[in-house]
């Protein structure tokens, strides 16, 4: 009960925590993030989460998550942090006589840990036309039940809005405002990735990247939808297994719906998914290392579903 309690709340806090780099998000260089800002502006948040059980129960769950955001009419300049950690004991058998029944001294307990991963992105956005932005962004983390000691990423490209619809509605004061209804947008870059693995030699890793997303707005509902491709173009050797070119591909894929039940009430839900074609092998778990001839890989595939009630209290 244990280990799945800290599974639960590992995914909860991860979803309500800021959004790692590589996690997929409707976010990109858009021109709207600047184009009422008339001066440099700042802003910066921050949140600590903790859940702590004992006794017959027994987990720890930490998350962490901070982010800062400079603007000007050109520019922008964002940093997010994000990190979780989970650990949870759980009680196992042991019918080491074979009797069928558990005796006194064949009751014992695991600790292991279920999440421990960070990371910190930053990213600049240079705004040439409303439709045209180029951008940069580095990234590095940590991902331990990936197999990944250290994560070190660069990327960089070009960022173009090919669908942009907007609505003049009235603000609270009776004041004309543009509202963005439908907004569809691509990018197409290169990435460059270092990653220390928890089993094995590092490697380096080169790649085309190109997303897509969408956002739109009907009445009371929002809808949003993104993915994301990386390309490798060098081959990757884990231990003894190779990939060659394109054979290490990674896609990030996002869809979901923000709908007003009432004015006080909305419901939100999501699904994501990362896959990663040739994931690194994984760490050791527990004391025991792998044999010599035997080395398991991470799955392939991650998802999140996130089904949410939003209350407005004020």
């Amino acid at each position: 009960m244990a280990s799945k309690l800290a599974w639960v709340t590992a995914v909860m806090m991860a979803v309500c925590s800021p959004a790692f780099a590589d996690d997929p998000t409707y976010s990109y260089g858009k021109a709207d993030d600047v184009k009422d800002v008339k001066a440099v502006t700042w802003a910066a948040k921050g949140e600590l989460g903790l859940v702590e059980t004992t006794g017959n129960s027994k987990s720890t769950t930490i998350s962490a998550g901070a982010n800062a955001l400079r603007k000007d009419k050109d520019n922008k300049l964002e940093l997010t942090l994000a990190a979780i950690y989970a650990r949870a004991t759980t009680r196992l058998v042991d019918d080491a006589n074979g009797n069928g029944v558990i005796d006194n001294g064949e009751l014992t307990s695991s600790t292991n840990t279920a999440a421990e991963s960070a990371q910190a992105k930053l990213r600049y956005d240079r705004y040439l036309t409303t439709l045209d932005a180029l951008y940069a962004t580095a990234i590095t983390g940590v991902d331990v039940p990936a197999g990944k000691d250290f994560i070190g990423e660069g990327q960089a490209g070009y960022s173009r809005s090919l669908y942009h619809v907007t609505e003049i509605t009235k603000d609270k004061d009776g004041k004309d405002k543009e509202e963005v209804k439908q907004d569809v947008l691509a990018e197409l870059g290169y990435d460059i990735s270092y990653t220390s693995l928890s089993a094995g030699s590092s490697s380096t890793i080169h790649s085309g990247r190109a997303f897509v997303g969408y956002k739109g707005k009907f009445k009371d509902t929002t809808i949003e939808a993104s993915l994301e491709g990386l390309f490798n173009f060098n081959s990757v050797t884990y231990g003894m297994r190779e990939a060659g070119a394109f054979g290490d591909t990674r896609l990030n894929g996002l869809i979901g719906f923000t709908t007003s039940l009432s004015t006080k009430l909305s419901l939100a839900a999501s699904f994501a998914i990362k896959f990663d074609n040739f994931p690194a092998p994984l760490a050791k778990i527990g004391d025991l290392p792998f044999a010599a001839d035997f080395a398991p890989a991470a799955d392939k595939t991650d998802t999140i579903t996130k089904l949410s009630l939003i209350f407005k209290f004020i």
